[in-house]
Parts: structure tokens; C-alpha cells; sequence
């Protein structure tokens, strides 16, 4: 077995679970889209985590203008969520690790109840033309 080095052992678990955009399948958008939310965990009950956002290359970036902002938002009921981490690419190929944790979320959901911040979602805000954007977002430890 080779010897194990620091290039080797960096990975990021992936649950298909967690999945909140699906890099591999998805195809790219021209608008402001939002993704069909997760509710496989309680977002409020974990210590800490990260959202991990992929980017795929796009054109047309300027930044203030003309760019892509991805958001994780988090939500108690399905209906109203609130920004928890975001993020906004500049055009190139890249990989984003958002910070989160259950006490952020819930202090950003004060009028949620703890045991019921139970989805999580990705949306993509387009601002003024950038060109099309292919993103995946998952949550992982």
C-alpha cells in the first residue's frame, strides 16, 4: 500500500443524501433558480458543517453588475427561508466550502422553533447579464 501523503487524504464525504444541486446531472441556468429543498437533517441540530459549492466556468462575470450569487438558505416550514452562507463566483471553475453551523442557522431563523429547521436548499440569484451558471452544492462534515 502506498504511503499515505497530505495530497492523498483530502476528501470531502459526499451523502446522496445531502445532495442540494447535483453537479453531475444537472445542466446549466440562465435565471435565478431555486432548488427543491433537503429535509434529511435538522439544520439547527449539528455543531458544525459546510455546504460545498462547485462551480462550473462562466462568462460575462462583472463583479457588482454582471455575476451569479449562490445562496444556502435554510427554512422551518418549506416556505420562507433565510440566507444561512453565500457565495459568488467570478467566472472561473472553483470549488466554494461554506461555513455553517446549528447555532447560525438558528439564530438566523428566530422565529423557527429548534427541532423543526429541518430543510436546507441551494439557489442560484442572477445580477444584471452574466452568462449561464452550472453549480452543485451538497452539505457534509
Amino acid at each position: 500500500m502506498a504511503r499515505s501523503t497530505i495530497a492523498n487524504r483530502r476528501a470531502i464525504l459526499l451523502d446522496a443524501n445531502l445532495i442540494l444541486r447535483d453537479f453531475t446531472t444537472a445542466v446549466a441556468i440562465s435565471a435565478t433558480t431555486a432548488e427543491t429543498a433537503i429535509s434529511s437533517l435538522n439544520a439547527a441540530e449539528l455543531r458544525y458543517y459546510k455546504a460545498v459549492v462547485d462551480v462550473a466556468a462562466h462568462t460575462g462575470y462583472v463583479a457588482g453588475s454582471a455575476q451569479w450569487t449562490i445562496t444556502i438558505e435554510a427554512s422551518a416550514d418549506n416556505v420562507t427561508f433565510v440566507p444561512v452562507g453565500t457565495v459568488t463566483p467570478q467566472g472561473a471553475a472553483g470549488r466554494f466550502q461554506v461555513p455553517l453551523s446549528g447555532e447560525w442557522v438558528e439564530k438566523n431563523l428566530p422565529s423557527a422553533s429548534y427541532p423543526n429547521i429541518n430543510y436546507l436548499r441551494a439557489k442560484a440569484t442572477k445580477f444584471g447579464s452574466p452568462g449561464n451558471l452550472n453549480y452543485g452544492a451538497f452539505i457534509t462534515a
